[in-house]
């Protein structure tokens, strides 16, 4: 680590930009041209730009040469694009127009973060997630600190509004991922999402209310798009405190080609910042990834990823050793095409395949194996027959297998081969300006219990002036785990009822929203006298609330999340209704991120907050009848634009050092984390093109 904070400072010190430094400068203004303030204009893939005042005038410096692309972004507005050859001899004037997406047109108001993209509600692109204070990069870290999240520190994975991890699905381009999470073999270590931010152009986070066409999330759906094109050829490495990656993008004129490779290795992160487990092999994980896009006309593009990682691990348990490999597969091929008279065509497939062998998973020399995949098969089409009424209809098929088995000396085996076949269509009618409502719903077919579902879904947004009401109600079902689907193939799927009211304003860069929640939780697979049954059931109820303030002091931006939640549940071995062990009745965050443009520096701080977990005490009368420590984290984060082709990102959690406390075993031991700490720091080098941040990824 010595070493690593030694190369940084070095760099840190000798890398000067010895190009030219140029300044832009103009205004922005409206179709009517008037000035426009508050704009947000930059220069594409770098940290350079600079917001309009008040009057629409806007100035910073630059170190890039050539061709760059200037933007300017606003909410409302659509997005605008200029190239310019620098040095630029005049003063530049952008022209921005009003946005063609309408207010109503956004599907879900309530529940739904647009996290990218053109959005009415909340725009954050990935430098913003990745400059969150503590998220050392993770898509899911930083996603946790919005409302609605549930800190469960020891997972890592997405916890919402009272409903278990497995409740919260990914999709990518509109297309499932069975396995969004690497893997460590440790129940009290965090994992980490397996995609960078970078590589999408559009997050929409959805904490419930979410659109039929995405299934099997009782609780939510994150859908991730990746970019559309990358017109810009770009080569680079990095080096950081867990490994090595390098990759690159080689663009041409109808699509591009992507490839990254990555290795990590935390042996020399553990010999500077040990924790109490005894390594033998500590985790090492090599992947590889690429995507490829064309565009065969200007109204169609085909895109195909793929992304593979080998996962390996061996540590010393009391008197024996406890082994973990892994093997992670994901394609994904989609088809988009704007066809005549309005149509909009999709059709999409993904493949999802997972290879895990635990060695020493309960004794000495045993084996406990997992081997599952999923083929995802999807096509839909839309159209907006007239500023009345816009329809979308599709079908898709979602076909599993799943086997696992443990040895020690004599073989158990379970296996089980089923799918998933649905028809979705989604109605929309826009009454006025100022209100319209959606229909939807969903019919389908589970191979395993031979079963129907229909769940149906009614959303309503209404604006008084600049605030934006909007109310939600719906079903969804979502199979039992595979651990219990493999004994009783006749469970039902799970149901959840959602019912959401939600209000929103935002006046200039600052954004309030209020929100309330119901969710009502039936067939919840129960176990009672060692048998299987759908007797389970259970709540979730809740309000949160969300302040997004950019405008307060000059490249400030601060944002407040505060969520509150009661739940129980009668399911999985629970002998009576009660809290789940990972919900937590309030939960805050605080993120705050400065932008220093004099020393080109983004300093992140979020400290996160969450009451104490229930947990049961053997000495004690009744179940769950007792409660943790509350949790408390503060974490910063440093990115650092020595010059465009060179970027120096710092992150570092839990720098007070709290004992975080998630729950006690029945002896009374408490359970934590290995580390209190986890510290990154990363070294990204552009080796070719004229792009800066995370040069190794799309």
């Amino acid at each position: 680590m010595k070493q690593i904070f030694l190369l940084v400072l070095i760099l840190s010190v000798f890398t000067v930009d010895l190009s030219a430094q140029y300044t832009i400068e103009g205004i922005v203004t409206d179709e009517s041209s008037n000035p426009l303030g508050y704009v947000n204009v930059f220069l594409q893939e770098t940290l350079e730009g600079a917001s309009s005042d008040e009057g629409g005038r806007f100035r910073f410096t630059t170190s890039a040469s050539g061709t760059v692309t200037l933007s300017a972004m606003m909410l409302g507005y659509e997005t605008y694009n200029q190239s310019l050859q620098l040095p630029v001899s005049s003063a530049v004037i952008i022209k921005m127009s009003t946005a063609n997406v309408a207010l109503n047109e956004v599907e879900i108001v309530a529940s739904s973060y647009q996290l990218k993209g053109n959005s009415q509600w909340k725009q954050m692109n990935a430098v913003d997630l990745v400059t969150t204070g503590g998220s050392a990069g993770d898509l899911y870290n930083s996603i946790a600190t919005l409302p609605g999240t549930q800190v469960v520190g020891e997972s890592g994975r997405l916890f919402i509004r009272g409903g278990e991890s497995r409740e919260a699905q990914t999709y990518i381009d509109d297309m499932h991922v069975l396995n969004p999470y690497t893997s460590n073999g440790d129940e009290s270590e965090p994992v980490r999402g397996r995609y960078s931010p970078f590589m999408f152009e559009g997050m929409s986070f959805s904490l419930g209310g979410y659109d039929p066409e995405y299934s099997q999330g009782l609780s939510s759906v994150l859908p991730l798009h990746t970019k559309d094109e990358s017109p810009i050829s770009k080569y680079g490495v990095n080096v950081s405190s867990v490994g090595l990656a390098g990759g690159g993008t080689k663009a041409f004129n109808t699509g591009s080609a992507s490839v990254n490779l990555d290795y990590q290795n935390l042996g020399p992160y553990y010999k500077i910042v040990p924790d109490h487990r005894e390594w033998i092999t500590p985790y090492q994980k090599v992947s590889g990834s690429t995507q490829l896009r064309y565009e065969p006309t200007a109204a169609s593009i085909i895109k195909l990823y793929g992304g593979y990682d080998y996962t390996y691990l061996k540590q010393r348990m009391d008197q024996y050793a406890f082994r973990l490999k892994e093997n992670n597969l994901y394609l994904n091929s989609t088809y988009r095409n704007k066809l005549p008279e309005g149509y909009n065509l999709f059709a999409g497939a993904a493949f999802s395949y997972r290879d895990q062998n635990i060695h020493g998973a309960l004794v000495a020399d045993d084996l406990f194996a997992i081997k599952e995949w999923e083929i995802h098969l999807k096509t839909k089409i839309q159209k907006r027959f007239s500023g009345l009424f816009k329809l979308q209809a599709g079908i898709e098929s979602m076909i599993r297998f799943y086997d696992t088995h443990y040895q020690d000396g004599p073989l158990l085996q379970r296996d089980i081969n089923h799918s998933i076949n649905a028809a979705f269509a989604t109605g929309s009618l826009y009454f006025s300006d100022r209100l319209n409502l959606s229909v939807s719903s969903r019919a389908e077919y589970t191979t395993v219990n031979k079963e129907w579902n229909y769940t149906p879904r009614a959303v309503l947004n209404y604006s008084i002036k600049d605030i934006h009401l909007s109310a939600i109600a719906g079903r969804y079902t979502q199979l039992t785990d595979n651990e219990y689907m493999i004994r009783n193939f006749l469970l039902p799927s799970e149901n959840c009822w959602h019912y959401i009211v939600g209000a929103y304003h935002q006046k200039k860069n600052r954004v309030y929203r209020l929100e309330a929640y119901y969710k009502q939780y039936d067939k919840l697979t129960w176990e009672k006298d060692d048998k299987l049954t759908a007797l389970g059931d259970g709540y979730s109820k809740g309000i949160d609330l969300f302040f997004n303030d950019a405008e307060l002091i000059k490249n400030f931006e601060y944002r407040i999340a505060y969520s509150l939640n009661y739940s129980e549940r009668k399911y999985r071995d629970y002998p009576v209704k009660d809290v789940p062990q990972y919900a937590t009745r309030h939960n805050a965050s605080l993120s705050l991120k400065y932008d220093l443009s004099a020393i080109k520096s983004i300093i992140g701080i979020t400290n996160r907050f969450a009451s104490g977990r229930p947990y049961h005490n053997p000495d004690k009368a009744g179940f769950m009848n007792s409660t943790t420590p509350h949790y408390n984290s503060l974490d910063i984060s440093w990115t650092f634009l020595a010059n465009k082709k060179l970027i120096i990102y710092g992150s570092a959690s839990n720098i007070l050092g709290r004992k975080n406390i998630y729950n006690y075993t029945s002896s009374g031991t408490p359970m934590t984390t290995a580390s209190r700490h986890f510290f990154y720091i990363g070294v990204f080098i552009t080796l070719g093109g004229n792009t800066a941040y995370d040069v190794s990824n799309f």
